[in-house]
């Protein structure tokens, strides 16, 4: 898992995990979309920042993928323990088969989640099929 890589959406398939600004959301990306379209989709997964068995997702400048307040956003490393926490991630099994979804370390039982189509969240998890599809991604060949 470590190294570059897009997020597919497993219930949202033409969608990734992306950026608009300092937001975390999920948009529609493909072969014709803008050199910035795409890689705004494309992440480099590192060892977590307070975890090393997880992950941190890192863009092209070097921001990292965080929760703030809930929100999914983009920031640079301010070096606290909390944003350490809040960009790191563990990957548990997603909804189908070769899908995962990002579990927060710092707050067990939440994960990465699209919610309202565009806007990612850090949600409590549900069990609902609706639930698990929509924190459900697979790792797919970064865009280049």
């Amino acid at each position: 898992m470590p190294g570059w890589h897009a997020l597919r959406s497993v219930d949202r398939p033409g969608d990734y995990v992306s950026q608009s600004g300092r937001l975390g959301i999920l948009g529609p990306v493909g072969a014709t979309s803008s050199v910035t379209t795409r890689q705004a989709a494309t992440f480099t997964f590192v060892p977590g920042l307070a975890d090393p068995r997880c992950y941190s997702l890192k863009d092209a400048s070097g921001r990292y993928l965080r929760h703030y307040a809930f929100r999914i956003r983009l920031d640079n490393d301010d070096g606290s323990v909390l944003f350490q926490k809040d960009a790191t991630f563990c990957p548990r099994s997603g909804s189908t088969p070769g899908s995962v979804s990002l579990e927060s370390y710092n707050y067990p039982g939440r994960y990465l989640r699209h919610r309202g189509g565009l806007q990612l969240w850090l949600d409590p998890s549900k069990n609902t099929a609706a639930n698990r599809t929509s924190r459900s991604f697979v790792l797919v060949a970064p865009w280049t």
